[in-house]
């Protein structure tokens, strides 16, 4: 059965109002789109209008969000997922990362959401292969994690699993096109997805340099803040790697330094979460947050990503369309 057209989309069930669901809330509404949510929690339909209200600011300095305030009248809520499925063009599933409890969500919403209609995971550990083999409709599931917070950040990691059918796919990316994210479409499953894959890799070095003894923990941010961060923010990795070759390029750099690169690789430590390791993390975080609270730090993320957003969109990557 061919999927229902991006245009005839206007109600999304969010199945799920927590942290990451607050985010997907608020910025369906700034799009226009009508949200229909449900979650078990006794104070949920309070905190998510609290959630949305107190994310409203952000959107409107993005540019996002039009109006004063948000249009409340287009958020409902209910405490039945079947009620939501059967009232939604396309459902964003938000549960807690469990198997048995995503098993039950997106199996409920299968059984009831039309066969025409996108089911979207933001699960970010399990497979969409595994969420499939709980729908009697596997080829309309997609994974479609998004990075917190999520009514800011614009990175959504599209992954389809073995029964996705590529129609699945395309429309969510052009639904995240249409919500003004940045999809990037993994070509395969992988523990972890992508993102957290290379986010982990570093952190896991930064790990082994803190509990060695290497730096403190403010000096090992400081290599980041101040070195690779923002080239990185700017471009990425891959293409930070190239231009170190100069005009000659990565072709140049691996023919100079390649066994130079190699012997750093091997370097590369192993780490476990041991108790000491752990110890010299929690000591690091403790040392870097000094007299701030992690509100007022992620309170100063928000705002200051929302400062950089806006200077990127002034300056947009030369490839991009």
């Amino acid at each position: 059965m061919p999927l229902i057209p991006l245009k005839n989309i206007n109600t999304v069930g969010l199945a799920g109002a927590g942290a990451v669901g607050y985010g997907w809330a608020a910025l369906l509404l700034a799009r226009g789109y009508r949200v229909i949510a449900c979650d078990p929690a006794e104070q949920a339909p309070a905190l998510l209008e609290q959630a949305v209200v107190a994310r409203w600011p952000s959107l409107r300095r993005l540019g996002i969000a039009t109006g004063e305030q948000p249009p409340l009248e287009r958020l409902q809520f209910t405490r039945s997922l079947a009620q939501m499925a059967q009232a939604s063009d396309l459902v964003q599933e938000n549960a807690p990362e469990s198997p048995a409890i995503k098993q039950a969500v997106i199996s409920e919403i299968d059984a009831h959401l039309p066969a025409d209609r996108l089911i979207l995971s933001s699960s970010g550990g399990v497979p969409p292969s595994q969420l499939q083999s709980y729908c009697q409709t596997p080829a309309r599931l997609v994974l479609g994690h998004p990075f917190h917070p999520a009514h800011i950040i614009p990175l959504v990691e599209v992954v389809g699993g073995e029964q996705s059918s590529p129609e699945a796919v395309a429309l969510a990316l052009q639904f995240y096109r249409g919500l003004g994210k940045h999809p990037i479409h993994l070509k395969r499953e992988m523990v972890g997805h992508l993102s957290n894959r290379l986010q982990f890799a570093l952190l896991r070095e930064a790990s082994h340099c803190l509990a060695s003894g290497v730096a403190s923990a403010a000096d090992i941010d400081a290599a980041m803040r101040w070195g690779l961060g923002p080239r990185w923010a700017l471009m990425g990795g891959l293409m930070t790697f190239n231009l170190a070759g100069g005009s000659g390029g990565l072709s140049s750099l691996l023919e100079r330094f390649g066994d130079d690169i190699q012997h750093w690789w091997d370097a590369l430590a192993p780490t476990q979460l041991t108790p000491a390791v752990r110890t010299a993390l929690v000591a690091g975080a403790q040392e870097l947050t000094a007299d701030k609270t992690n509100d007022e730090w992620a309170q100063w993320r928000d705002d200051t990503l929302i400062e950089f957003f806006r200077f990127v969109s002034d300056h947009p990557y030369p490839t991009d369309p």
